[in-house]
């Protein structure tokens, strides 16, 4: 199991763009992963992480609903998942493994957990959380995280940041494989619904109006995974634009609380002027 945690953590930004996309809310998966459901005997086993963690926000406003006896590195302990509202705006995440003698915390980041890895008992639990946009902003952003062993000690790692405003249409059904691209045309813009709207008011702290996202420049490069048609006949692609490419748009590391990494970000353009990478 070691080994292949950490040939995980290697394949992974392959892996990451031979997917499924999907990014339903998929929680209710933790579910095949709980070691112990019985209340009594959870509440006894969680008690053990009070010992040395007892001033936590999650002790202090506690929910034994936001609290998940699960194994998440398959080595046959049981380890404590805690998700949930915490009494802040995005929520928290933390991740205790369990090592035979204490709890290890492997993370604590803000938000909750959107969607959970399927359950293999040969692979190790991993997930994406929503770092909920909070406090007057109006960006969320999925983080996936994935469990890794480096010089014998675990942790989480932060894989990707996507981020996306409220108002993005998602779509139902996705590419089986990603179409690279890059821009060709200065001012591109990438819009939370497939359709062109300049006009429209949208909810903002200041004046705002259409359903543009960001404006890229050309040689931009992003990823579509699925596509559209309006009732115009123009073709619009669902996109995963990689803003370390973007000039200009490298602030997108300052969307979120839990990193400083450049996000991706998703939403539709139209597949007018672009170029494919082959």
């Amino acid at each position: 199991m070691k080994r292949l945690i950490f040939l995980l953590f290697l394949l992974f930004p392959i892996l990451i763009f031979s997917q499924n996309f999907d990014y339903k809310n998929s929680f209710e998966n933790i579910s095949n992963w709980i070691e112990i459901n019985n209340e009594k005997a959870k509440l006894e086993y969680i008690n053990k992480l009070k010992v040395t963690h007892s001033n936590e926000c999650f002790f202090n406003f506690f929910n034994l609903n936001e609290f998940f006896i699960i194994d998440i590195d398959r080595d046959g302990l049981k380890d404590i998942l805690i998700t949930g509202d915490c009494m802040m705006d995005a929520g928290l995440t933390a991740i205790y493994r369990y090592n035979g003698t204490y709890f290890e915390e492997l993370l604590k980041v803000n938000g909750k957990i959107h969607q959970v890895s399927d359950y293999d008992s040969n692979l190790p639990f991993s997930f994406t959380l929503n770092n909920y946009g909070c406090c007057g902003g109006f960006d969320n952003v999925l983080e996936k995280y994935i469990l890794v062993l480096e010089n014998g000690s675990y942790s989480y790692k932060l894989q990707s940041r996507e981020n996306f405003v409220f108002e993005t249409e998602f779509p139902e059904t996705y590419f089986k494989k990603p179409i690279a691209f890059k821009t060709v045309k200065e001012k591109y813009n990438l819009r939370f619904s497939p359709e062109i709207d300049d006009t429209s008011a949208i909810a903002r702290p200041y004046n705002a109006y259409g359903n543009t996202v960001w404006i890229y420049p050309s040689n931009s490069i992003g990823f579509a995974i699925a596509e559209t048609k309006d009732k115009t006949g123009r073709i619009w692609w669902f996109v995963k634009m990689d803003n370390k490419t973007a000039k200009g748009l490298e602030y997108t590391s300052e969307v979120g609380t839990n990193s400083k990494e450049p996000t991706f970000s998703l939403g539709w353009i139209s597949s007018n002027f672009v170029e494919k990478i082959e």
